[in-house]
């Protein structure tokens, strides 16, 4: 099994991302954080987890007592703090807390979805919740997962019949969820 790439510089992979679309993934974690030693010896020794983040990201390793200028710039309160980012550090996503390896990876394309999501790329967006529905259905982050991948297909194509679809659907699977009683307007 290998490791998480971590990167070295912020600055000159800034640089090297330019244009390629590849966003930063930034780890916040404290030397007597649980959930972080939990997070460095269990989620991120998953094959799953190290493929996910070595091909799709440029992984950024920070121990707050030490980058505490890069603490500060991301207001990192809490440990452990997941931050996905543009290639100009631009924040798109947070998560802070621990998560064992199929739940961080549901979280993990949670966040890849709403990040394309806020970039205005809908399909990428529909694709990464797509992903949850299909291979973990069951997970917490499903149901936000499935509702806004209704709302990125309507961005896509302007039809709001997907609305009402996606509202029908979540009533059946996730009745009584919050992102649920949400979609309810649609109905």
């Amino acid at each position: 099994m290998s490791d998480i790439r971590w990167a070295e510089a912020l600055d000159s992979v800034r640089k090297e991302t330019m244009g390629d679309g590849k966003l930063l993934f930034m780890f916040f974690h404290a030397p007597s954080c649980g959930g972080c030693r939990k997070t460095l010896d269990i989620t991120f020794k998953d094959s799953r987890v190290v493929e996910l983040i070595n091909e799709g990201f440029f992984p950024f390793d920070f121990l707050v007592t030490e980058a505490q200028e890069m603490t500060a710039k991301y207001k990192v309160e809490w440990t452990p703090t997941f931050i996905i980012a543009d290639e100009n550090g631009v924040e798109l996503e947070r998560w802070v807390g621990y998560l064992p390896p199929a739940e961080f990876l549901s979280q993990m394309h949670l966040s890849l979805g709403l990040a394309a999501f806020h970039r205005q790329m809908f399909k990428d967006a529909e694709n990464a919740f797509e992903w949850i529905i299909d291979n973990n259905p069951d997970s917490e982050t499903a149901p936000e997962a499935r509702y806004f991948m209704g709302v990125s297909i309507y961005k896509e194509t302007g039809d709001p019949s997907h609305l009402a679809r996606t509202w029908e659907a979540m009533s059946r699977r996730y009745p009584g969820n919050d992102w649920t009683k949400k979609a309810s307007a649609w109905s």
